[in-house]
């Protein structure tokens, strides 16, 4: 399970909270973006971008603060659950949650230069941004076959798993506008937390609850360039360079038919996390109508423990793929897109990642008034199989929506164009 939160998307901001699960592989925040098929290294447009891609705050004429959360609801089928006789009835689902939430903020500063021809020729925006990745609940409703042997055979049996705790993470930042045409943004990204995974199982007759609960820590860069090429076509470059994840002791509590025993393990451990990047291109088409296309390396082979956890299963490189467009001419903004990723889970009998195949829709408002909004949803769906054939798949449904307000604030001598 850490190696399918820590690898994700190679951010170590967007924390798995699902075992396993795509939501892993969240790539940034921005709706816009993710309802573009999550082209979020080169379509965001508002002060979220800080967690995708800083240099996308370059081009901001006004200041901006944006507050946005996400839910999402998950089925889960389990063939094995019932191949070995066990259950009569099993189902599992992820219930909605609001389980990720953000605000941030970017100003620009101009930069005072008597001899620029316009005072947006060169421009610096700082940004600052703060996340909280909650956990999410997952839910078992099973009937244990009467073939099993169980004592409980017949009973109704209730199983959840949630993520108590949070992940919080600061990003500050700075992205450099050069003559409106190249861009440039860095961010540094500290993140700290304290994650407690609970597990419940109860009976008419037996109740058992365990908590897990482990400090975990990491403090990585992030940076991105982007260049207007033309007035149709813009690329976007992201790097996140390797960093090192930070775990510490764990404390576990088993609750037995009201019981309590406790173990604490000091073993310390740490993941280094490879570098990835992300390339992107925007083409308007049309006033009304433009497209994107983006590509992230996913370097799973050089994930590396050290301390006490052994080295994991080998896992090849992936990568993902996304497309998206957007069209202006119906009075609201119409988003839709597809997208391919690689995510850290093999077939037992291979080391090739599985792929999570989804569709992306979205809508939203006016991005130059004041109040602005944007919501977008994310379709995904994977499935692995064991040596005996069994499948193990998600579907999931991700929903989010953000409001974001602009104020003519602007620091430095020169004025808004």
């Amino acid at each position: 399970m850490l190696t399918c939160i820590l690898i994700h998307n190679g951010t170590a901001q967007d924390f798995g909270i699902l075992e396993p699960s795509t939501e892993i592989l969240e790539t940034g925040f921005d709706n816009r973006a993710l309802a573009m098929g999550k082209t979020t290294t080169i379509t965001g447009n508002s002060s979220s971008t800080i967690f995708s891609n800083p240099a996308l705050l370059a081009p901001f004429s006004k200041s901006q603060v944006q507050a946005s959360g996400k839910f999402l609801y998950g089925i889960i089928t389990n063939e094995a659950a019932l191949e070995d006789e066990t259950y009569d009835s099993y189902e599992s689902t992820y219930q909605p949650f609001p389980n990720r939430s953000y605000v941030a903020l970017a100003v620009p500063y101009r930069l005072p230069h008597p001899h620029l021809p316009r005072p947006r020729d060169w421009q610096l925006v700082f940004g600052i941004g703060y996340q909280r990745n909650e956990g999410a609940r997952g839910d078992i409703q099973a009937v244990l076959s009467e073939e099993s042997g169980a004592t409980s055979a017949g009973q109704n049996v209730s199983i959840q798993g949630s993520r108590r705790g949070a992940m919080n993470t600061i990003t500050p930042g700075v992205a450099f506008n050069f003559y409106e045409k190249y861009f440039f943004g860095l961010t540094l990204n500290r993140t700290i937390g304290t994650i407690v995974y609970t597990n419940e199982l109860n009976r008419s007759d037996y109740q058992v609850q365990v908590d897990e609960e482990r400090e975990q820590s990491a403090t990585f860069l992030r940076l991105g360039a982007l260049a207007k090429v033309s007035p149709e076509l813009s690329i976007g470059l992201m790097y996140r360079p390797e960093f090192r994840w930070e775990l510490g002791g764990t404390v576990t509590k088993r609750y037995e038919n009201g019981e309590l025993e406790t173990d604490r393990d000091q073993s310390q451990a740490a993941l280094t996390v490879p570098g990835m990047f992300g390339l992107g291109a925007t083409y308007k088409l049309s006033p009304e109508f433009s497209v994107a296309v983006e590509l992230q390396s996913r370097p799973f082979s050089k994930l590396r423990w050290t301390g006490d956890i052994n080295q994991q299963q080998f896992i090849d490189d992936g990568f993902n793929f996304a497309v998206g467009a957007e069209y202006l001419g119906a009075g609201v903004p119409l988003r839709f897109g597809a997208f391919s990723e690689a995510i850290p889970f093999v077939d037992e009998n291979d080391t090739a990642p599985v792929n999570l195949a989804g569709l992306t829709a979205g809508i939203g408002s006016n991005n130059d008034s004041d109040f602005a909004w944007n919501a977008s949803g994310v379709f995904g769906t994977w499935e692995r199989v064991n040596d005996v054939g069994q499948k193990y798949s998600e579907n999931l449904i991700r929903a989010g929506i953000s409001i974001t307000y602009h104020f003519n604030t602007v620091l430095g001598g020169a004025t808004t164009n």
